[in-house]
């Protein structure tokens, strides 16, 4: 088993290298298009034909940077069966699990071998939301037309349509979670002890998914629900109600354990920018950003205008559609307490987005918060919620007998929003210029919710329930496809990928490594399996004091190298310092040029993308002065030493690693502020190299306690649901249980 995944790998590995990762055209809307990061974000494409569109297909460049780079390379050691501790072709090596946003151990991050894996994987994440929605409306005793369509809203949200990073990834897991603590509720009232099982899968995988703070605004949703749960039962089953709910999650942390280890072990460790003041906790979203939550593309395709600074900070939509059948389920009259606890989750999350005076800090004051960019991470938790007030809308809209008078008042209601909302936008529409005029987005954008907002006044005057019902679902999901495709039309419709300097280096690079000004760009290295000093990511705090104090110090490390303007000065300034941490190769695009001498950079290699300059005097790898140094790998080295000396390899000094000399313990000591040294004394030995972050023993044991928990049969319980079948048939001949606990309306 173990030989078959490693020939899977090595072949999906080399194919994907060979056409630079992405075919030529993908699946995506039957081969006209191909979103694959590589296109924007290698910068390695030779040739690339336009998207119908202007603009990006997703906003946050760390869909390539982060989540398909560094994700590939996580996959990658996985199918060769290595355990994705470490990343060796970052930096000078950093954590690879602890570093979070690679999501190196979630299930669905082996997509990412292939070639437009992180396509498949983000469909996957689609369809589990989709079905994790509609089980939980249906638990909820939405009718199904409703479901489908809340299901279809969730699925194809705002945030899935706008981004495709690690952000992304713990979406399906928040209404996975709701179902869970609906399980958990109905076996309480039913006396029985399961039911708490998904709570721990839903808490787990949202760990492991790679985007702790999405994960943490999505359990404030969670907790609202818990609550209203413990008002819909009777006090002698609050105990056992909330018994479970508190076994799922602990459960579900132990199962998580070896995530959050290397996370909280790693992010103390690293340097973490701005993220470690309150920089972004103060933010929040403009009056600008209004319109745009309802009309999503009346400031134009997704960076497509590059006076549209909204796009920087900007986290998802809803849409009129969503807002209007909301708003009708939150005045209907049964249900109170659900209604409730959605309009409360809903509006505490947009005050904490928009910055509404007096309700703003009363999710700011919890831990963390100050440190979250919560006006883009969370939006799920703004979209959950109404779209289920949505659909509670239609689903009381298709039972009450006065349903024409509330849907014609709700489209004129509806128009009069979207008026608003383009009046509101005018202001920052003008700042574009008359290029953007030209185009069509902002009288589209009014013009479709208007068609709308008309399509739902007319279905007003149909008679049938069941046919009024069907329809108006139908519009609610025709919404949400039609803005969730937009983007996809500025996906290229074809590009290359020039490989060529990939397979230069890996004939030369070895053990060394290379500096980009451009191609392969910082992060792709651990894509290709090639150690590139460039970091968009947060590093080790050795590696940015290092740096900033030996060659760049104004250097950023998301979007690191910063500024093209500085770095090509500081590299030529800085070229000793270069050569002091391995670096042999530096490249440029295939239009740029460096200062050119024997002693310092001279030109090797040029492609249509890349020229490659090798730089003179990079230190190596290994180096122990007065021995023979015999690398084998970047792990392992023999050495014939004549005179007790000290070993140096070029890796990160981190703690976790540890080092054997012939097979005995040796101590690491941090040299020069940032790599690893160990005594060697005279004669022959090899030396071994290993990494595991601290106390990652106990973390396993967690794990292996988790999933033993999770597996272990409820006995028990087995043989008192067989017991009392007979009773409950009796009470309810139907078969119905009201597990939403509409018979205790709250």
């Amino acid at each position: 088993m173990g030989g078959a995944l490693q020939a899977l790998a090595g072949h999906v590995g080399d194919a994907g290298d060979r056409v630079g990762g992405p075919p030529r055209q993908s699946p995506v809307l039957v081969g006209l298009f191909d979103p694959n990061p590589l296109h924007f974000r290698s910068g390695l494409t030779s040739s690339l034909t336009a998207g119908w569109l202007h603009g990006r297909p997703t906003i946050d460049p760390s869909n390539g940077f982060t989540s398909q780079a560094i994700g590939h390379r996580a996959a990658i050691d996985l199918l060769h069966l290595h355990l994705p501790w470490w990343n060796p072709y970052e930096g000078t090596g950093m954590a690879l699990l602890g570093e979070t946003q690679s999501a190196a151990l979630f299930p669905p991050t082996l997509l990412t071998v292939f070639s437009n894996g992180q396509l498949y994987e983000h469909m996957l994440l689609e369809v589990v939301a989709g079905i994790c929605t509609y089980l939980l409306l249906r638990r909820i005793l939405v009718a199904r037309p409703a479901a489908v369509a809340g299901a279809i809203a969730f699925a194809l949200c705002g945030k899935f349509a706008w981004f495709s990073d690690a952000g992304v990834n713990p979406l399906p897991f928040l209404p996975m979670l709701l179902l869970g603590i609906e399980l958990a509720f109905e076996a309480t009232r039913a006396g029985r002890r399961a039911g708490w099982r998904l709570i721990a899968v839903a808490s787990a995988l949202s760990v492991y998914a790679g985007f702790p703070e999405v994960a943490y605004i999505d359990t404030l949703m969670a907790v609202f629900w818990v609550a209203w749960r413990c008002a819909c039962l009777e006090r002698r089953q609050l105990r056992l109600f909330l018994a479970k709910v508190v076994l799922g999650g602990v459960v579900g942390m132990l199962v998580a354990a070896p995530m959050l280890l290397a996370m909280f072990d790693y992010l103390r460790r690293a340097d973490l920018g701005a993220h470690t003041g309150s920089r972004f906790g103060s933010r929040h979203l403009g009056p600008s950003a209004l319109p745009q939550l309802v009309l999503p593309y009346v400031y134009g395709q997704v960076s497509a205008h590059p006076r549209a600074p909204i796009w920087v900070r900007v986290g998802g939509y809803l849409s009129v559609t969503l807002l209007l059948f909301a708003a009708l389920g939150a005045l209907a009259r049964d249900r109170r307490g659900l209604k409730a606890i959605l309009v409360a989750c809903a509006l505490l999350v947009f005050a904490r987005m928009y910055g509404v005076p007096g309700l703003d800090e009363v999710l700011g004051v919890l831990p963390g918060m100050a440190k979250i960019q919560f006006y883009r991470y969370g939006t799920a938790a703004l979209e959950l919620p109404i779209i289920i007030l949505a659909t509670l809308g239609l689903d009381d809209l298709a039972r009450v007998p006065a349903y024409r008078r509330r849907l014609l008042w709700g489209a004129l209601g509806a128009v009069t929003v979207v008026v608003g909302a383009a009046f509101g936008a005018r202001p920052l529409v003008r700042t574009f210029g008359p290029r953007f005029h030209e185009a069509t987005f902002f009288w589209a954008s009014v013009a479709w919710a208007t068609a709308i907002a008309v399509a739902i006044a007319a279905v007003a005057f149909i008679r049938s329930a069941r046919t009024r019902a069907t329809l108006l679902a139908l519009l609610v999901s025709v919404e949400a496809i039609a803005l969730f495709v937009v983007p996809e039309f500025a996906a290229p419709r074809t590009a290359r990928i020039d490989v060529a300097p990939v397979a230069y280096l890996r004939r030369h690079l070895g053990q060394d490594r290379f500096y980009t000004l451009g191609p392969i760009s910082p992060d792709y290295g651990s894509y290709y399996g090639l150690a590139s000093f460039g970091v968009d990511d947060f590093p080790p705090k050795d590696y940015a004091q290092y740096v900033h104090s030996h060659l760049d110090p104004v250097a950023g490390f998301t979007g690191f190298p910063s500024s093209r303007r500085s770095v090509e000065s500081e590299l030529l300034h800085h070229l000793r310092g270069y050569r002091s941490v391995g670096v042999r190769y530096v490249l440029t695009p295939a239009r740029e040029s460096l200062p050119q001498s024997a002693n310092t950079l001279q030109l090797v290699f040029r492609s249509p993308s890349t020229r490659i300059y090798r730089l003179a005097g990079a230190a190596p790898y290994y180096r122990a002065p007065g021995c023979q140094v015999s690398p084998i790998s970047q792990e392992s080295v023999s050495v014939v030493c004549r005179r007790p000396t000290t070993l140096v390899r070029r890796e990160t000094w981190f703690a976790g690693w540890t080092a054997r000399v012939n097979g005995k313990p040796a101590h690491i000591r941090r040299i020069d502020g940032l790599f690893q040294g160990v005594t060697v004394p005279a004669g022959s030995h090899r030396l071994t190299f290993s990494f595991l972050p601290p106390g990652m023993s106990w973390a396993v044991i967690g794990l292996l306690a988790g999933c033993a928990l999770l597996c272990l049969p409820t006995v028990s319980g087995t043989v008192r649901r067989r017991q009392d079948a007979p009773e409950q048939a009796a009470t309810h001949p139907e078969g119905w249980n009201d597990p939403a606990g509409l018979a205790r309306p709250v």
